[in-house]
């Protein structure tokens, strides 16, 4: 592999005190006791980074004794608290330095394949899939790997991959120098978290302005969002898009765009309204402002033609300098096209030749709750994450493109995490679920909001069976027994003690998709974010899967 960059040594601290001059007055006697105790010493970075690792690690540890989850998160918070400059101490030894993507749709698949490239061409490879993707998420990932003599274990011998969320880019790059940005695209996504996406555009180019010129960015062309983030960056920049004419929909009238969400209308330099010339779904595609020239950037890679062999089998041709080689995509969706394609440039970016490339993206296997396959009781389970209109859009879309009717479970959740605003699901385009649903089961605490969009839609109530997630907290102004009661009349009996908020119905959800799936058959579980982990967890709890923290770097 080339362009590697070798890790730079840590700098020790002076804690050497100025002499003091011999033309200075004697000190008053109350002084002079003072003056010789010696100074104390200030903490090695080093052992203060050791301290921060145990103490993470071991809040970690406790988090999982107590079955309070993974205990992934926490360790980075805690390492924080400890010594607050933990991330930039740890990550300054990665020897082959940092990988991250970002961006509102699948930051999680691209930076797979990614990881799945580079070991193919003999790297070591460290992500944060462990953790959140978040500051502590980040922190925990490093935090994890370290030694109590808080350095990196294998003297940081390994790149790193981190999957950054879209508002916390410009504290993680202020801590961590990256190698590669890659940005996959922007839509709107959880108004009440972070607004339109101008104001994600701006925390991004605040991001951007703190990058170095070694940094590379690799930016999706064919979303004028992403492709502005070059405009001014005075380092390298690579594009990636699509250019297969077969999958242009600018001509499927308005009828089948009733419920395409265009989040990004006007050019970034004078405001008028982008043209496009190829359309792909929201507002991906070729695009021209007629006022000012402004553009797509040609792509340094492409994809020139795509061809769907099976449901998740996708034949791609995949150029760059004119050498065309042809890739399995082992995913469903166009979406995960792109997916392929931002992780084919930023191995390029690296200087990785075409075999790792190819092997890596064929040989990927589907990631938590992104096309993930799980066996249950002589069934299939998919697991589709669908977090906002653009991203429901593509799910249905790629369900429904052979015309086969689907055995379906839709999880709508509104907790924080999900975005509390569920307004959007007006915008997702549930006209094409119309007899096309074998089986139909709504669930999540928004069931209800769900099943009447669904009816709008033209889906009759009586076929879909309703089943909400009812929230459920302990009440200290009843009794424990009447507490009991409460809990067995919504279907499930808990202990008299629990404390803890808990979600019913989910579990009857699971069970009444699953019955009505005939065994060797798929059921395809939609759900939004906290949706996805509530199906996990009761997945992992029937041993049908491991828990999604247990993976380990290759």
């Amino acid at each position: 592999m080339r362009n590697e960059q070798p890790s730079q040594p840590l700098s020790p601290e002076n804690n050497q005190s100025p002499p003091e001059s011999s033309l200075e007055p004697a000190p008053p006697p109350a002084a002079e006791e003072e003056a010789t105790k010696k100074p104390r010493p200030k903490q090695p970075p080093a052992m203060r980074a050791g301290l921060a690792v145990v103490a993470g690690r071991t809040a970690g540890a406790i988090s999982r004794r107590l079955h309070l989850g993974g205990g992934t998160s926490i360790v980075g918070v805690v390492a924080q608290r400890v010594y607050p400059d933990i991330i930039e101490h740890l990550a300054t030894e990665l020897e082959h330095g940092s990988i991250m993507v970002t961006g509102t749709n699948g930051k999680t698949t691209t930076s797979s394949f990614i990881a799945a490239i580079l070991r193919d061409d003999g790297l070591r490879v460290w992500r944060n899939r462990e953790g959140s993707n978040l500051v502590g998420g980040v922190a925990s990932s490093l935090v994890i790997r370290a030694q109590p003599n808080g350095h990196l274990r294998r003297a940081g011998q390994a790149i790193s991959i981190l999957e950054v969320d879209e508002a916390a880019l410009p504290q993680v790059v202020h801590s961590i120098p990256p190698r590669v940005v890659v940005f996959t695209n922007l839509f709107r996504d959880q108004l009440d978290r972070y607004g339109e996406v101008d104001s994600v555009v701006t925390k991004w180019k605040e991001a951007i302005a703190q990058l170095p010129d070694t940094t590379i960015l690799v930016l999706n062309a064919d979303d004028p969002a992403i492709a502005q983030l070059g405009d001014s960056f005075a380092g390298r920049i690579l594009y990636y898009g699509i250019e297969d004419l077969s999958l242009n929909d600018e001509t499927t009238g308005p009828e089948t765009e009733r419920h395409q969400v265009i989040d990004t209308r006007a050019c970034s330099n004078c405001g008028s309204e982008y043209e496009y010339t190829m359309h792909f779904y929201s507002h991906m595609g070729h695009y021209r402002c007629a006022n000012c020239g402004k553009q797509r950037p040609t792509p340094d890679v492409r994809v020139t033609h795509v061809q769907t062999d099976t449901f998740d089998r996708i034949r791609i041709q995949l150029v760059s300098d004119e050498e065309q080689r042809e890739v399995i995509v082992p995913l469903p969706g166009l979406y995960n096209i792109y997916n392929a394609l931002a992780a084919a440039t930023v191995s390029m970016a690296l200087g990785i030749d075409w075999e790792p490339i190819i092997s890596g993206i064929e040989q990927s296997k589907p990631v938590f709750g992104r096309g993930e396959r799980i066996q249950a009781d002589g069934k299939t389970m998919r697991l589709l994450l669908a977090k906002n209109p653009t991203g429901f859009n593509e799910v249905l879309r790629t369900l429904f493109a052979d015309g086969l009717p689907r055995h379906l479970l839709f999880v709508l959740n509104d907790n924080i995490a999900d975005g509390q605003d569920i307004s959007w699901i007006w915008d997702v385009d549930f006209e094409r679920a119309l007899g096309q649903t074998e089986t139909l089961v709504v669930s999540g605490t928004r069931a209800l909001d769900l099943a009447l969009r669904l009816k709008y839609a033209g889906i009759d109530e009586n076929n879909m069976s309703i089943i909400p997630a009812v929230r459920l907290r302990a009440d200290k102004n009843i009794s424990t027994a009447q507490q009991k009661r409460l809990k067995k009349k919504r279907g499930r009996e808990v202990q008299p003690d629990e404390s803890t908020e808990r979600v019913y119905g989910l579990k009857n959800a699971l069970d009444s998709a699953l019955q009505q799936t005939p065994a060797g058959e798929t059921l395809f579980v939609v759900p939004t974010y906290t949706g996805l982990l509530e199906v996990h967890r009761e997945l992992e709890q029937r041993g049908f899967t491991p828990h999604y923290w247990e993976g380990r770097d290759a």
